[in-house]
């Protein structure tokens, strides 16, 4: 039973009558008040090849794919090895420091309206070699308050106070490339972050130390750090304890997606033991991931199973955890590490968001990329709300596993000042095993009784499966090629989206009675919106980024249309610049599309030059129309 605001009663009453699958049992316990959890990324780059890797073309399509989930639904990238992109020359014992590429990647976030996850970790040129040396601890200092000082500067300071900057990443593991890091040097280094930042604004958040925080005495970093941020000794300012704005532990799943939770659970029990006044201090997972070791390939990983998994874990933490009456533990951010770019012939099943297809066979080679389930169940997931309902959940078969099916309930008010928003409410239901498959199906049964009155609501239904929503499969259906054809990427891109129905109105009486088989796994999402006072505004910042010869990646910012209530996004084309025609036949909620028209079509290619005019229209049937 979902619990809305006015005494308005949803149930649902799921039922396994063809298979052993039936939904959770346990407990849900639910909140009226707003709840966060904040969808972030870690993109990892790489010490030797930092330039390229992270200014490549590659790596400019792999954010826009980021970028491109709707309603801003991710907005962090935590980056490693960030101070790599810093180059340092010496003159007359000054050091002089270009920033240029770790600029142009900035740009490139801020262009895609992300921000980072700003791990202060490398050593430009190698300078920084010993952060027990006092002399280096000042200079690290000062370079960390410029850096600061300059992206201020740069793109203001409401911007820079909303990204998270973090420590070296994981210390434990003592991958410090050239740079002699003691426990002690460590921590000196923690205070010249620090103060550095300090100095630039008092508004910058910084934390860490993003470990495994093994239970004492293991990780003796992590422990240290914190015992160090508690009651110890600050390197500059010589004041008892310093600054510790969030905790970032790294907890993944082994296979499991409950494990991750208990992980959590059990390192912040001992962390409140040890330092009862951190209580309150938020808590970060910025490596939640389900498995760990990105490049191991694991067929799971390339289709709706890790998609399914990723909300399972997200709905597990905001029930059995966030919601929790007793909860001591300020959750605040759980972010999966997979932002990564997949390498040959991997292209499906590592740790990624994207199928990266490196198209070596045209001259010159460019690249191609496919959004995987897990990456198109963020837009699903930005559909959620603000507000948490309560939730009753009935299993007609007390002895099935009672794990594999749960559900997420929210309510979303409009802005008063946005007309052309409207009240929604959002069901989330996920079928999943963690990383295991099979044949189940589980029968689901929504009952929605006593709705808030609202003008012509109506609802629209979405369904990610293994069997219709799947681009991995479509991939092996054509042969697996290394160089999929035009013909075998439309093919494949077809299954990117969702299974979408509706616009259905919603029944006169308030009371609504949903039957839907769930395959395991899959993701089934209920969006129910009230007509808004006026249609969706207009989008804005519309670009290309071309692909290869007659290909384009063409992108728009949703920013301004303020409705999530969208059936649609229509690209429209022209040739003359007065009649245009749409081009996009499958209807998307995503704000990139890839126009590929091949050769049978060459007379609708794109054409770059200036004569042309591209325009790209939210769709004014929006759903609640």
């Amino acid at each position: 039973m979902f619990q809305f605001p006015h005494s308005t009663l949803l149930s649902c009453t799921y039922c396994s009558s063809k298979s052993s699958v039936s939904p959770w049992t346990g407990p849900w316990i639910g909140t009226q008040e707003a709840w966060v959890l904040f969808l972030a990324l870690a993109l990892i780059c790489s010490v030797t090849y930092s330039d390229l890797f992270d200014l490549s073309k590659d790596q400019e399509l792999n954010l826009a794919y980021v970028s491109s989930v709707p309603h801003g639904g991710i907005e962090q990238v935590r980056i490693h090895w960030l101070l790599e992109l810093i180059t340092v020359g010496v003159t007359n014992g000054k050091l002089h420091y270009n920033f240029t590429s770790l600029d142009n990647l900035m740009d490139l976030l801020w262009k895609n309206k992300l921000i980072p996850g700003f791990e202060l970790m490398g050593s430009p040129s190698g300078y920084f070699t010993d952060f027990e040396d006092k002399k280096q601890v000042i200079r690290w200092r000062s370079l960390i308050a410029l850096l600061a000082k300059r992206y201020i500067d740069r793109y203001g300071l409401e911007h820079v106070a909303k990204w998270n900057f973090e420590t070296w990443n994981e210390p434990d593991h003592h991958d410090f490339d050239n740079v002699s890091m003691s426990i002690k040097g460590f921590l000196n280094y923690y205070d010249a972050c620090s103060e550095g930042l300090r100095e630039a604004s008092s508004l910058l958040k910084f934390g860490g130390p993003g470990d495994s925080f093994h239970p004492f005495p293991k990780s003796p970093i992590c422990w240290s750090l914190l015992h160090h941020c508690y009651n110890g000794t600050n390197f500059f300012t010589g004041a008892t304890g310093v600054r510790l704005d969030y905790i970032a532990l790294h907890k993944k799943g082994a296979g499991s997606s409950l494990h991750i939770l208990e992980q959590e659970i059990e390192a912040m029990e001992q962390i409140q033991k040890l330092f009862p006044n951190f209580t309150s201090v938020p808590v970060y997972n910025d490596e939640a991931d389900p498995l760990v070791g990105w490049s191991v390939p694991q067929t799971w990983r390339a289709d709706v199973t890790y998609a399914a998994m990723v909300v399972k874990v997200i709905i597990q933490h905001q029930n059995l955890l966030i919601s929790k009456a007793n909860n001591t533990i300020n959750y605040t951010l759980l972010s999966n590490d997979n932002a990564f770019m997949n390498y040959h012939p991997h292209y499906f099943t590592q740790r990624t968001l994207t199928a990266r297809f490196q198209m070596n066979n045209t001259k010159p080679p460019h690249v191609q990329m496919v959004r995987k389930p897990v990456l198109t169940v963020m837009g699903l997931l930005a559909l959620l709300g603000e507000n948490q309902v309560f939730v009753d959940i009935i299993s007609k078969d007390e002895s099935a596993d009672t794990d594999t099916v749960g559900v997420l309930a929210t309510v979303h008010a409009p802005a008063e000042l946005q007309p052309s928003d409207s009240w929604q409410a959002t069901i989330l239901i996920y079928a999943s095993d963690d990383n295991r498959t099979s044949s189940n199906i589980s029968a689901v049964t929504v009952n929605v009784t006593r709705f808030p009155r609202h003008a012509e609501l109506v609802y629209v239904t979405y369904l990610l499966d293994n069997n219709l929503t799947n681009p991995y499969l479509e991939w092996k259906k054509v042969g697996s090629p290394d160089f999929p054809s035009v013909k075998q990427f439309q093919q494949i891109r077809d299954a990117e989206d969702p299974v979408v129905t509706g616009p259905f109105r919603f029944p006169g009486d308030g009371r609504l009675i949903l039957k839907q088989e769930l395959p395991l796994p899959s993701v089934f999402l209920i969006h129910v919106c009230a007509r808004p006072h006026s249609v969706p505004n207009q989008v804005t910042g519309v670009h290309l980024i071309p692909l290869t010869k007659g290909q384009v990646a063409v992108l728009w910012d949703d920013d301004c249309v303020d409705s999530k209530c969208l059936k649609t996004f229509e690209v429209e084309f022209s040739s003359d610049g007065k009649a245009y025609r749409r081009i996009n036949a499958r209807d998307t909620i995503f704000t990139l599309w890839v126009y590929s028209p091949g050769k049978a079509s060459a007379h609708t290619q794109l054409n770059l030059s200036p004569q042309h005019s591209h325009s790209v229209e939210s769709v004014l049937r929006y759903i609640c129309h």
